[in-house]
């Protein structure tokens, strides 16, 4: 999935730097879960110099409201989400929308936002030109991007219409909260039923395994121990639930495309090619 902080969202909303204060202790809390619960995923943001073309605190471009947070810890931790050069990328440098189309957001009070050439235009395009992928955008709190989900408690609908195009418009899922985020996971992942239990006495479900990354994985005809067998879209390789193990000893095996055996993978996909059995094949059509 494709997670993008939205830069827009940052519109001088806050009258003092306690307030942006108390927005960047909520916008970190929403990493500390994105980070631990969600394993693939990209992180996207602008251009790193360009987030000073922003306000935070009102009448102070964003570098300058940064740089009156006095604890230094939290200052850091936010300064690693968003200025870290590895994670997250800038979007610029493998922008895919173009930077001539229109792109226009409608607001809660029905008026057209420009968002030409934003990180609110490339999630949009990308989300047109790829709609199967999961997109989410990462909003500051108290911004004017507060239209209600219609089907995710606590969470946010952006609307974006390029070139004026309002019959297909694109409808973007955002939050700017920690519980927002949780409910936007579960309904969108369902993981309370993707949790495996290490004290069962039965294998895990396919769900409950990295086998759930509908992205990632296809599911094949043929099965193995009772067991649906995917193939990693990227790789051509096979994985199934090994049937015979539960509880802390649960695993997949993995198998390469000529279907000799790679290893096994913990239910959070980890190969562990130490594990590998030559005499193992994958008997399959």
């Amino acid at each position: 999935m494709e997670i993008f902080i939205n830069e827009v969202s940052l519109e001088g909303q806050y009258p003092n730097d306690a307030e942006f204060k108390e927005a960047v202790i909520v916008f970190k809390a929403i990493f500390d879960v994105i980070n631990e619960k969600i394993k693939d995923k990209q992180i996207y943001k602008e251009d790193s110099k360009l987030f000073v073309n922003y306000e935070a605190v009102k009448g102070s471009n964003f570098n300058q409201s940064l740089n009156q947070i006095k604890d230094k810890s939290l200052k850091q931790a936010f300064m690693n989400v968003v200025f870290n050069k590895l994670n997250p990328k800038e979007w610029r440098q493998e922008q895919v929308h173009s930077s001539t189309d229109s792109f226009d957001c409608l607001m809660i009070n029905e008026k057209y936002k420009g968002v030409n050439d934003t990180s609110l235009a490339e999630i949009a395009d990308r989300k047109l030109q790829n709609s199967s992928s999961t997109y989410l955008l990462i909003n500051f709190i108290n911004s004017s991007f507060h239209l209600d989900h219609p089907h995710i408690t606590n969470c946010c609908l952006i609307t974006i219409v390029k070139n004026n195009d309002e019959v297909n418009c694109l409808k973007l899922d955002c939050l700017d909260n920690k519980s927002a985020l949780e409910d936007w996971l579960e309904h969108t992942f369902n993981l309370s039923c993707s949790v495996y239990d290490e004290l069962s006495n039965d294998p895990p479900i396919d769900e409950q395994t990295i086998l759930r990354d509908k992205q990632r994985f296809e599911k094949i005809s043929p099965r193995f121990q009772g067991r649906a067998i995917y193939r990693e879209v990227a790789t051509d390789r096979y994985w199934y639930v090994d049937n015979l193990h539960f509880g802390k000893s649960a695993h997949l095996e993995v198998f390469n495309k000529a279907k000799s055996h790679v290893g096994e993978a913990d239910i959070e996909g980890n190969i562990d090619e130490c594990k590998r059995d030559q005499n193992k094949i994958l008997d399959i059509n």
